[in-house]
């Protein structure tokens, strides 16, 4: 049988630019080779796309400035019989690489916000993990927190409010967030992720402080009162509408009161493994009873967003009380939560493998649905706007 020629594509534009970088090589490197040809995509901060045997190299991104100096720039090629990537501009100018899977390893951004995604769906190219609607949702806290809501799963409170609110009138934007919540408090860009721009605060001052770095990575700012208790992750695999299964829950350490970016990403004397490399315990601590709830409370919120491939979804449980909230979905996973699913027994490769899987089968699925209506209502249609029959 022929290898599928699979394009792995991350950068982008986006502030988990080089977090994307980490999940992108670690797929390129894990790919099995007996059924794939890994073909590397870099999509720079300017939003061009690269190719190249450079890309797979660690090496390459210790200077983003020049990682695309020994690079080939390329854009979509898309035509009846084929579809991938043509190269544009030296020697190679006019070359056609032809794909057919895309593998998205994005994080935040427009790779993982749907807008990637909507353009996968033009191409009519498989591609893996969530489409448009479950990518979007996903990505904003906001939205998310309002459909957790009507499917009855359990939130933290919230407020929130956009950035020219905030100009206009930061005194009852304020007044607002502590007459609905009490502190400590979480202020986070709605769409951004890796703690980027997000803080813990306790007093007034630390909140306008915290509210202002946020804005400067979004237009839309959620604040979230503190719910004390371990932080719960588990992954869900599987299209929606068909059969999930779900890994071991981990529970993640914090260095301090909130998981970092360097606590995800800067672990191991600088020696990152992304995600991976995260303090952690796997798996977590938890009775039959309280794993099997998240596990149905994940699965549940995985199905409302109508989300494919693979995601990662973020808990809190308060032992004392003996509550749970879910925090959010993670469409695109840090090291797409490969550790969750060794402990059963779906390693890396396998684990890479069955995302292409379902990828192919929901493009599939997709296919079989009607895209047209057989009646042409234009037949009499009369442009006078006299009474026509239709």
């Amino acid at each position: 049988m022929d290898k599928k020629k699979v394009a792995i594509t991350f950068g982008g534009i986006s502030p988990e630019h080089e977090v994307s970088i980490i999940t992108g090589l670690q797929a390129l490197e894990n790919l099995d080779k007996d059924k794939f040809i890994g073909i590397p995509i870099y999509v720079s901060k300017a939003g061009e796309l690269f190719t190249g045997n450079g890309l797979l190299k660690i090496e390459t991104y210790k200077n983003l400035s020049t990682v695309t100096k020994d690079s080939q720039r390329i854009q979509p090629y898309l035509d009846d019989r084929r579809k991938g990537f043509q190269t544009v501009g030296g020697f190679l100018k006019g070359n056609i690489i032809e794909v057919d899977v895309i593998f998205p390893c994005f994080h935040g951004g427009t790779g993982e916000n749907g807008a990637f995604q909507g353009f996968f769906d033009l191409t009519n190219i498989p591609y893996v993990g969530s489409g448009v609607l479950a990518s979007a949702t996903g990505f904003d806290k906001i939205i998310t927190k309002q459909l957790f809501e009507k499917s009855g799963l359990s939130i933290t409170k919230y407020h929130w409010f956009y950035k020219k609110t905030w100009e206009n009138d930061q005194t009852k934007v304020l007044k607002d967030i502590k007459e609905k919540l009490s502190f400590p408090l979480f202020i986070k860009p709605a769409n951004a992720g890796s703690s980027i721009g997000v803080a813990k605060v306790k007093n007034d001052e630390e909140l306008t402080n915290a509210v202002e770095v946020a804005l400067l990575f979004d237009r839309k700012i959620i604040a979230e009162e503190a719910f004390e208790g371990r932080e719960i992750n588990i992954s869900v695999i599987g299209n929606s509408g068909s059969d999930l299964e779900s890994s071991v829950l981990e529970e993640v350490f914090p260095s301090k009161d909130l998981l970092s970016y360097d606590d995800k990403y800067n672990s191991e004397n600088g020696k990152t493994k992304g995600m991976a490399s995260t303090s952690r315990k796997i798996p977590a601590d938890l009775t039959l009873e309280i794993t099997a709830k998240i596990e149905s409370m994940a699965k549940l919120a995985y199905q409302t967003l109508d989300c494919s491939g693979l995601a990662r979804i973020d808990f809190m449980f308060n032992e004392k009380k003996n509550q749970i909230v879910i925090l959010e979905v993670n469409t695109i996973p840090g090291s797409l939560s490969f550790y969750l699913w060794e402990p059963k027994d779906l390693k890396f490769k396998e684990l890479l493998t069955r995302l292409i899987e379902l990828a192919l089968e929901r493009h599939e699925e997709t296919k079989k649905l009607t895209t047209s209506f057989p009646t042409n209502i234009l037949a009499n249609f009369n442009p006078q706007g006299k009474a026509s029959k239709i």
